[in-house]
C-alpha cells in the first residue's frame, strides 16, 4: 500500500501517483513474468497469454490518449505496464 498515491480529484491522465489498479497490475505482471521461470507447464501458457493481455490494455491506453490529444507532458503517458520484465533474480522490487 505504501506505492498507492493518496486519491484527489484529479483524473487518471493527470494524476503523478500510481493508483490501487496500476500497482495490482504491476504485481500481476510480476507474478505472470515469473511463470516462464520454472519447467515446462501449463502455466507458462496462461502466463503468456495474461502477458499479451496487459500488452494490448497497454496499447489501447496509449491509443486513446492519442485520440483525445492529451499533452505529452502529462504524467499518464508513463502508466502502462511493460509485461515480460521481470526475472527470478532481480533484485529490485515492484
Amino acid at each position: 500500500m505504501k506505492l498507492v498515491a493518496s486519491g484527489d480529484d484529479r483524473n487518471e491522465v493527470e494524476a503523478a501517483g500510481a493508483t490501487l489498479d496500476e500497482v495490482m497490475l504491476h504485481a500481476a505482471s510480476k507474478k505472470f513474468s515469473m511463470g516462464f521461470e520454472g519447467g515446462f507447464h501449463c502455466g507458462c501458457f496462461y502466463a503468456y497469454l495474461k502477458l499479451k493481455e496487459q500488452e494490448i490494455k497497454n496499447v489501447t491506453w496509449l491509443c486513446e490518449l492519442v485520440q483525445m490529444q492529451f499533452s505529452r507532458q502529462l504524467p499518464g503517458w508513463n502508466k502502462y505496464v511493460t509485461p515480460f520484465k521481470y526475472h527470478v533474480n532481480d533484485v529490485k522490487d515492484v
